[in-house]
């Protein structure tokens, strides 16, 4: 994660080295990912790069969570099947293509392997008080996290990840 001193940045500065990281891993896979491309894209020195983040991991961490971050502003949790449908079927055209799609085919496991640990964010798993309401909907999470992991590894999947949102929106209309 950013640095204190990065945080002291103006704005401006903030979301040029912002831009060059996000274009970077938008580009390329974290593996073939390069810190002389983005201090020559934010025009700064390689040292205050390394001022402002541990490595370039770190550094693509921070930007992996800003983009999910904007791709769960457009989630309604009380209507994610539809609004994932809408994200998928949007998602090909997304500003945010390209960088998703290094991350599930690629990164998301080279990230795994170097920390050891899952690099989806953690849900609580449902225990003996959960309701079943409650399960329904960690179900759900579940599954349109999947399903949208199945997508970006296979686009071409995309009207058969529909038609499975399709058929869990019926489920759960039944449960």
């Amino acid at each position: 994660m950013p640095t204190k001193t990065f945080l002291n940045l103006s704005s401006d500065k903030q979301h040029k080295l912002y831009d060059a990281m996000y274009h970077e891993f938008s580009d390329h896979v974290l593996a073939e990912s390069k810190v002389s491309n983005i201090v020559t894209a934010a025009q700064i020195s390689r040292g205050s790069f390394y001022t402002y983040f541990d490595d370039l991991e770190d550094a693509y961490r921070w930007v992996l969570n800003d983009v999910v971050l904007d791709i769960h502003k457009d989630i309604d949790r009380q209507d994610i099947l539809s609004t994932t449908e809408d994200f998928i079927l949007k998602a090909k055209a997304s500003q945010h293509f390209n960088f998703l799609n290094h991350y599930y085919v690629v990164n998301e496991s080279l990230l795994q392997k170097k920390s050891g640990k899952s690099t989806s964010r953690d849900f609580s798993l449902p225990d003996s008080h959960s309701t079943n309401q409650d399960i329904s909907q960690w179900l759900l999470v579940q599954s349109v996290h999947q399903l949208i992991r199945e997508f970006f590894l296979d686009p071409d999947k995309q009207a058969c990840i529909i038609s499975t949102l399709h058929t869990l929106d019926t489920w759960r209309r039944e449960v």
